[in-house]
């Protein structure tokens, strides 16, 4: 069976070859491949076939690696796949300015897309891949949430699979749009947590740098919020019952937590709502530089 759709996606990258000379055959995955560049040749069916071959490629390959060699195959496969995305997003710009547009009639109400997008839509997930709206009528091409997961569990090391596992958890739902969360305060602090755990277990991963990252942006929106859906009010500096209650939830469930030990700062923070601020991001950097310390291993 998977020759057979292996021999299919080869079948589609040659038809498209046929009716477009320039276009180029699919590079053979490699441990260190690179991006494939934007090229005003590649169409959409195109690209679909160059992901399909590639994926299962990186499947059949992933069978004799180990589980270092894996590691390296995925820091590489997602920087060509992301690649690839950004080409997918050129070929269809029309169709991802338009999105919205298949799926509302003139009165905005919400109405069932044509056959025809119906099938594209259909193409991309069973592929792998679908069409992620990230607000402000923004609409991007990306791997399903799942799709790295299912391919690279049980053959990286516990590091890498943790870190893929939880890129899958968040992916799963939008975290900010319209300068706003689109998550819960609570949800956001079980992000944060999340990385935080991840951190303090896999202290040494080179993947720790990226955790960190996460973990200090999940931290901050905890703690702060975004511009749309801050956790102080301007107009008198006080916190919203919603941020006191989920900070107070928090903290009996994660007593050793250092975000635990941010929310005291925060609480006592006294001052505008700009030098509450400050005052907390000052506290969350320090924290920052201290696990940054604590987690560079010798070879980095």
């Amino acid at each position: 069976m998977k020759t057979i759709y292996l021999a299919i996606a080869l079948l589609l990258l040659f038809s498209c070859k046929k009716e477009n000379e320039t276009i180029e055959a699919a590079p053979e995955i490699v441990e260190e491949m690179t991006p494939v560049p934007l090229r005003q040749a590649n169409t959409t069916q195109s690209l679909i076939a160059e992901f399909i071959f590639k994926k299962t490629e990186v499947k059949d390959k992933l069978a004799s690696l180990s589980a270092e060699q894996a590691n390296a195959l995925y820091d590489s496969y997602k920087v060509q796949n992301d690649s690839l995305m950004l080409s997918l997003e050129h070929t269809e710009q029309h169709f991802l300015d338009h999105y919205y547009n298949y799926y509302q009639d003139e009165q905005g109400k919400p109405m069932a897309a044509p056959d025809s997008i119906a099938r594209k839509e259909a193409q991309f997930k069973n592929a792998g891949m679908e069409f992620w709206g990230i607000g402000e009528g923004i609409v991007e091409t990306r791997t399903v949430p799942t799709f790295y997961l299912s391919l690279f569990k049980g053959h990286v090391t516990k590091d890498y699979e943790d870190f893929i596992a939880l890129l899958a958890k968040d992916d799963k739902d939008l975290y900010t749009a319209d300068a706003g969360l689109v998550i819960s305060f609570d949800d956001v602090g079980k992000r944060a947590l999340n990385w935080e755990k991840f951190i303090h277990k896999h202290p040494y991963s080179r993947l720790t740098p990226l955790a960190i990252d996460y973990y200090r942006e999940y931290q901050s929106g905890f703690l702060l919020g975004h511009d749309n859906t801050p956790t102080i009010e301007s107009s008198d500096d006080t916190f919203y019952p919603e941020n006191l209650k989920a900070f107070a939830d928090f903290t009996t469930a994660n007593p050793s937590s250092p975000t635990t030990d941010l929310i005291t700062v925060i609480i006592e923070a006294e001052g505008t709502k700009d030098e509450i601020t400050k005052t907390v991001l000052k506290a969350q950097q320090k924290l920052i530089d201290k696990l940054i310390k604590e987690t560079t291993p010798d070879y980095r």
